[in-house]
């Protein structure tokens, strides 16, 4: 009605040092014949997500040879020291990862002065050497000709090692230095490496869908108070070889709920996460919540990048809660109404792994559909002018003969209540609707118990306009008038200019 107002191979090199086995072997010559020499062992790997986010130590990986040690010619006093600077960042040939997230440090010594101590682990720099151990003995040859210290590798979890899979190298620069800074060898073509095999682009990963448990409206109660449907729908993940972190679930509605030429947007449904019906990682792993979210043309997150990653070849199942709003909206024909959804996952770099179309439905059965209620006579229109000033001094009325039809072959009461509290117009102003108030007679000549007809002030709220036993044939099928007016000098009307709206509702419920 209206009121109108106008104003993302490893390469070794071998050899054979007295040792069982292939090591590789480099050796560099200090002024006076001593050497640096190095023999490394099994690189670190990272292959899953917990390795990506706590990273790898490789025990024991740089064993650092002292040898060719001049007889009667060495002697170091008590301060001397080993050193280690990286020559690079660590690259795949592709892509590099920083040598700052990696670190070495002293482990243990083979032969060699006692008084020998690590400093920890020290971040590798591409400018500043870093001390890896403090001595408080001297060393001297005789007795020292040959040892060995044994360093550890670790390299820092973290984000940084999703750059992509490969062997990411370099290679370091190991120093002696005497207590006084001098330098007395150096090696400085120490190659390192580990190796990346996660893959993080979730590439194999596919995901399938069901739909159960369909709802049924009943009643106009249930209407009215819409539903919550658990375990609605269910996505299956087969993550295949993929253990990727940081993917997501996401969905769009690609229409309304449709029966026919009848629909229900798709803005009064929601998703919720309820539980991981089977399969990893957990719940609280993902990072997910339990908040309902609103079905949109467009994408919206379900689960949004997730913490953790799946298991390989390891199936996994999600259930969803479908939340249904109820409202005036679900007043509709009955019938089931369908819309199609779009579920996508996504890589952590929002690049599409795998889609699923699924249906979903739901059942109108409604009691209120078993009567048929028709404005006729040109009374789905209704507007009421105010342009004189003894409109609003005597109020306006509006008459609607024979406006409402009602057929029911069961006693019936029709509802009367409207869309929204206010009338509104363009510009956002506002009049309450309970200035309009609607008259009820009827029409129709009837026999048998009386039917009971009001008048009502509008409002949001259900109220009684007609009560119809239907306790005698000439109740089935009856005409009511109807007639909207206002109160005379009603200050609610004053000072308002332009057509303010809203929908006013007739509502047939059994007795």
């Amino acid at each position: 009605m209206k009121f109108i107002h106008h104003n993302y191979n490893r390469t070794y090199r071998f050899f054979l040092s007295g040792l069982i086995g292939a090591l590789a072997f480099f050796v560099s010559i200090g002024a006076s014949g001593q050497t640096v020499d190095f023999y490394k062992g099994s690189d670190c790997t990272i292959a899953t997500s917990s390795d990506i986010s706590t990273g790898c130590t490789a025990t024991n990986y740089i064993f650092v040879q002292y040898q060719n040690f001049p007889q009667g010619g060495l002697n170091l006093p008590a301060g001397w020291t080993l050193k280690v600077q990286a020559n690079g960042d660590f690259t795949n040939g592709t892509n590099v990862i920083s040598a700052q997230y990696v670190s070495i440090g002293f482990n243990s010594v083979d032969g060699g002065p006692s008084g020998v101590s690590g400093t920890g682990n020290q971040a590798l720099s591409k400018i500043t050497p870093a001390t890896l151990i403090n001595t408080t003995t001297a060393l001297q040859s005789p007795p020292h000709y040959y040892f060995v210290h044994k360093l550890n590798m670790t390299i820092a979890g973290g984000s940084h090692l999703l750059a992509g899979s490969g062997t990411y190298s370099t290679t370091l620069t190991l120093t002696l230095v005497a207590q006084n800074g001098t330098i007395v060898a150096t090696n400085s073509n120490v190659p390192v490496s580990f190796i990346v095999s996660f893959n993080n682009s979730c590439t194999g990963a596919t995901i399938n869908s069901y739909f159960s448990n369909q709802p049924v409206f009943t009643d106009y109660a249930a209407q009215m108070a819409g539903r919550t449907v658990t375990d609605a729908v269910s996505i299956q993940y087969a993550p295949n070889q993929a253990v990727c972190t940081g993917w997501s679930l996401k969905v769009r509605a690609n229409g309304n709920f449709m029966n026919g030429s009848n629909s229900v947007p798709a803005q009064y449904f929601a998703l919720r996460f309820n539980r991981v019906a089977s399969g990893s990682p957990t719940a609280a792993q993902i990072g997910v919540t339990n908040n309902a979210v609103a079905l949109a043309y467009s994408d919206v997150a379900l689960i949004d990048q997730s913490d953790q990653g799946f298991t390989a070849y390891a199936g996994t199942e999600h259930k969803f809660d479908m939340i249904i709003a109820g409202g005036n909206h679900l007043l509709v024909p009955n019938g089931t109404y369908t819309a199609s959804l779009t579920f996508t996952l996504y890589n952590q770099n929002n690049q599409v792994v795998s889609t699923k179309i699924q249906d979903v439905s739901f059942q109108i059965n409604s009691s209120t559909n078993s009567y048929t209620v028709v404005l006729q006579n040109s009374s789905n229109v209704v507007n009421m002018v105010f342009n004189t000033l003894a409109n609003y001094q005597s109020g306006v009325s509006v008459s609607k003969a024979r406006g409402l039809k009602v057929t029911g072959y069961s006693g019936y009461q029709i509802l009367i209540k409207t869309s929204g509290s206010n009338l509104e117009n363009e510009n956002d102003e506002t009049i309450p609707v309970g200035a309009v108030n609607v008259e009820t007679t009827k029409f129709t000549s009837t026999n048998g118990a009386a039917i009971n007809v009001y008048t009502r002030a509008l409002s949001t709220a259900d109220q009684i306009i007609i009560n119809n036993p239907v306790s005698h044939p000439s109740h089935q099928v009856v005409e009511y008038n109807l007639r909207y007016y206002t109160a005379a000098a009603d200050s609610r009307l004053l000072n308002k200019s332009g057509t303010f709206n809203t929908t006013v509702l007739f509502i047939a419920i059994p007795r």
